[in-house]
């Protein structure tokens, strides 16, 4: 429970620091997580749009190796929170890919590796 707690906070923390100067102009910001809990691999991604009004659509997937285990499609306009969990196997290495378009540009994709101990 407490591995879980740090990621939610982070985000309500990005959401309400974001929120303050919602008349400037943002940097946009994609920050994907992994974490493990047993063999339930916590996935989140957070993901902040230039302007407030941009919108946003992201394909999140979970990897072993070349294999795709979980794919999560969301959009959004603004801002983007996602948490999803998925079933692995310990002593296996997973990578979570985040492939993002703002504002109808798509963006590099950003990647985060962990290992289930």
């Amino acid at each position: 429970m407490k591995k879980r707690i740090l990621p939610i906070l982070f985000i309500f923390l990005m959401l309400f620091s974001s929120t303050a100067y919602a008349a400037s102009t943002r940097a946009a910001a994609v920050v994907p997580r992994i974490s493990f809990d047993g063999t339930t691999a916590s996935c989140t991604v957070f993901i902040a749009a230039d302007r407030p009004t941009d919108d946003i659509d992201a394909v999140i997937k979970l990897w072993q190796g070349s294999q795709c285990l979980k794919t999560w499609e969301k959009s959004s306009v603004g801002d983007l929170a996602f948490s999803g969990t998925a079933t692995v196997s310990r002593g296996k290495t997973y990578q979570l890919t985040v492939d993002v378009t703002l504002a109808g540009k798509a963006q590099p994709r950003l990647s985060v590796e962990g290992t289930c101990k």
